[in-house]
C-alpha cells in the first residue's frame, strides 16, 4: 500500500499554527470508490471540508493490485505501519516500492505485460541471485536496493533503470502519525469479500482490528453503490429486500446497480457523473439515516457508514 504522491506531503504547521490531520482513505474498491473520493477533494470547499483535515488516498501497490478481501487490506495496512514504524521492511515490500517508482517515472504505467515482466525479473533476483524470501527481512534498504538495481542491468534490457535509489527508498514509508491522523477503510458488505470459515468470523475479525487500532469502518452494506443511491431521495422507495440480496438482473448488473443507473444515467464502476453527486452529499447523510449506521448490524442490514465520515471531514 502507498500514498498517492500528489497528497504524501503533510503541511504541518498551517498560518493559525494548527497542525493538519490526515485522512487516510483506504478503499476496497478502486474505481468507484476512488472517483468520488477524488471528486470530494476536488470539490472540497464547496462541499465544507475541514481545512485542517488533509485526504490522503491510499492506492495498492504492484503486488496487492486486485486485493477485495478486507481481512486481507487491513491485515497489509497493519504490516506497513509496524514497518514505517521499526524502519525494518521485507523483501517484498522493497520490490514494490521499485515498481512504484517505475510507475511514477512512467516506466510501467498503464502497460501490464511491462509490470509484469519486470516483476518476474525482481523476484527473480531475490530468490535466485541474493537467495531471499519475499517475506524475509531487509537488512539494510539502501544496499538491498543497490544489489537489485545492479542484477537489473545484467538481467533484462533495463538498462540504469534505477540509477537513482535513493528516489526509489525516499519517503515510501506511510506518513501516518497515530497520534494525529485517521486511517478509513472504506469497504462493502458484498459476500464475496468477507469470507468467513469455521473457525474465523471474518466480519467481526475486521471490525475488532479496527476499533484496537482506532481506524474508521466506513462499510455499506450490500456495496458502494448504495451510498450513491443514498444522493436520491428515491432511494426511500427501493425494495429491502432486493438491496439486501443484491440479486443479479442481468449478465453484467445487479439490482443496486441497476437502480443507480436508472438515476444517474450513463452509471458504470468507472465512469459517472461525480460532480452531480457533490452537491447532494448533505442529501446523503440524511438519507443515511433512514437506515443501517451501526456497525454490528451492519452485517446483515441495509445501510451504510460513510455519511458518517462525511460528517466528520464537513466542517
Amino acid at each position: 500500500m502507498r500514498e498517492k504522491r500528489n497528497f504524501a506531503e503533510r503541511t504541518r504547521v498551517l498560518p493559525s499554527g494548527e497542525t493538519r490531520k490526515k485522512y487516510f482513505l483506504v478503499y476496497e474498491g478502486k474505481k468507484t470508490e476512488g472517483l468520488y473520493f477524488d471528486g470530494i477533494m476536488n470539490s472540497r470547499n464547496e462541499i465544507g471540508i475541514d481545512p485542517l483535515i488533509e485526504l490522503v488516498p491510499i492506492v495498492r501497490s504492484y503486488s496487492e493490485e486486485g486485493w477485495s478481501n478486507p481481512g486481507k487490506i487491513v491485515d497489509r495496512i497493519l504490516q506497513n505501519l509496524k514497518e514505517a514504524e521499526s524502519g525494518i521492511i521485507s523483501y517484498e515490500t522493497l520490490l514494490n516500492w521499485i515498481m512504484d517508482y517505475l510507475e511514477e517515472e512512467d516506466m510501467i504505467r498503464n502497460n501490464r505485460p511491462a509490470a509484469a515482466y519486470m516483476w518476474g525479473i525482481l523476484e527473480k533476483i531475490c530468490i535466485e541471485k541474493m537467495n531471499v524470501k519475499l517475506s524475509d527481512r531487509v537488512g539494510d534498504v539502501g544496499t538491498a536496493c543497490m544489489q537489485i538495481a545492479g542484477h537489473i542491468d545484467t538481467e533484462s534490457q533495463w538498462d540504469n533503470v534505477i540509477e537513482d535509489v535513493p528516489a526509489v527508498i525516499e519517503d515510501r514509508a506511510l506518513t501516518y502519525d497515530k497520534e494525529i491522523d485517521k486511517i478509513c477503510f472504506i469497504i462493502d458488505r458484498d459476500r464475496d469479500s468477507f469470507v468467513s470459515t469455521e473457525e474465523k468470523d471474518q466480519y467481526h475479525d475486521v471490525l475488532d482490528k479496527c476499533r484496537r487500532n482506532a481506524f474508521g469502518f466506513y462499510l455499506t452494506n450490500p456495496c458502494f453503490e448504495f451510498w450513491l443511491l443514498l444522493h436520491f431521495e428515491e432511494v426511500l422507495g427501493l425494495d429491502i429486500q432486493k438491496l439486501l440480496d443484491n440479486p443479479k438482473v442481468s449478465a453484467k448488473r445487479r439490482y443496486t446497480e441497476q437502480e443507480l443507473r436508472r438515476l444517474l444515467p450513463g452509471y458504470s464502476k468507472s465512469k459517472y457523473n461525480v460532480g452531480f453527486l457533490m452537491s447532494r452529499i448533505g442529501k446523503a447523510i440524511e438519507n443515511e439515516k433512514n437506515f443501517c449506521e451501526d456497525e454490528n448490524q451492519l452485517e446483515y442490514m441495509v445501510g451504510s457508514r460513510v455519511g458518517l465520515l462525511m460528517k466528520e471531514l464537513i466542517k
